[in-house]
């Protein structure tokens, strides 16, 4: 059971940084410079913003989808363990 329970919590983490890293991060940010472009409205600050985001979309997915791995090799070990 406890194999089961890691390998769910692994695979909502590698999910989710997939969601924030590659939707929330990189994809979502493009489309909205590209339609504020399109309205006429694009600022410097929404470049900006939209490059800093699209950097660090890797990091942030990794350490997320990393977080989701280890929460899940602890729930192996600690449920490995019988009193």
């Amino acid at each position: 059971m406890k194999h089961i329970i890691a390998f769910v919590v692994a695979a909502v983490g590698i999910l989710c940084g997939i969601y924030v890293g590659g939707w929330l991060m990189f994809i979502q940010p493009m489309i909205a410079a590209a339609s504020s472009f399109d309205a006429g409205l694009l600022t410097g600050t929404m470049v900006v913003i939209t490059i800093l985001k699209c950097i660090f979309a890797t990091f942030v997915g990794t350490v997320i989808a990393a977080m989701g791995c280890w929460i899940a090799g602890i729930i192996q070990i600690l449920g490995g363990k019988k009193n």
